[in-house]
């Protein structure tokens, strides 16, 4: 698809509700709103229509801070991720989740999320970690854990980005999926059917970008993720800041 199947409707306020409500706090002037981490740069139309619209200048600048060390945000996209990691794998692939054996490899709230959803749709979740605490929280919750490992028993294996840096993709056996915030380019591995490529050891299911991209029309998840982000750019570190954006993104 074009890169216009990326671009924000001609209405801001109803594509971005959340960061439309944080607008008004803001200087009148023109504002730059960077943001580091792991997160992908928005659509180049998308930023185009804020600056625009908005008088706002949303760009990614690995020097600034990663707005997934946020507070509220991180909660929210940890449980949008998990859920559109989880839609994408039913309708990419024919594994039925319920009965079968997953594991989690990786730390941090995507990791829990994803095993809360899991568990919810009938899965056997295996978590895969060698942090302590993070095992800790794990077993608590009656949840099994492994050391983090390519190796292992399952019917699907599902990356989350974090806690697993000698572990990709290409190292595990059978079917994986990565649901780091900026999925790896597999565009060089052979792809039997759409969204699935063909790895050194099994497959790899392809999943969608937290926000929206040029490539692909945008999802409501993907809209609603980067109108959290751009909220919490707003937002800043000022005092309150991480209350007053839970309270707005709280269902």
């Amino acid at each position: 698809m074009s890169s216009s199947s990326s671009a924000a409707p001609a209405g801001l306020d109803g594509v971005f509700p959340i960061a439309r409500g944080f607008l008004d706090a803001r200087s009148t002037g023109p504002a730059a709103l960077p943001y580091g981490g792991s997160l992908p740069a928005l659509p180049t139309a998308v930023r185009a229509r804020l600056r625009e619209t908005w008088n706002l200048d949303v760009v990614h600048d690995p020097a600034a801070p990663d707005p997934l060390a946020a507070g509220a945000f991180g909660i929210l996209y940890a449980h949008v991720r998990a859920e559109q990691v989880v839609l994408a794998l039913s309708a990419r692939t024919n594994l039925t989740l319920a009965g079968s054996t997953v594991r989690v490899v990786g730390d941090g709230l995507v990791a829990s999320a994803l095993t809360t959803v899991l568990r919810r749709l009938g899965a056997a979740v295996v978590r895969g970690t060698d942090d302590p605490v993070e095992r800790l929280a794990a077993r608590l919750d009656g949840i099994r854990v492994e050391p983090v490992d390519p190796a292992g028993t399952a019917h699907l294996t599902v990356l989350t980005g974090v806690g697993h840096d000698a572990v990709s993709a290409a190292d595990v056996a059978g079917l994986v999926a990565d649901a780091s915030p900026r999925p790896p380019d597999a565009a060089h591995l052979p792809s039997p059917r759409p969204h699935v490529r063909t790895t050194p050891k099994g497959s790899l299911v392809e999943m969608p970008s937290p926000l929206p991209t040029d490539a692909e029309a945008p999802t409501a998840a993907q809209w609603h993720l980067a109108d959290a982000l751009v909220a919490t750019l707003l937002v800043g570190d000022r005092p309150g800041a991480d209350g007053a954006l839970a309270a707005a993104v709280t269902p």
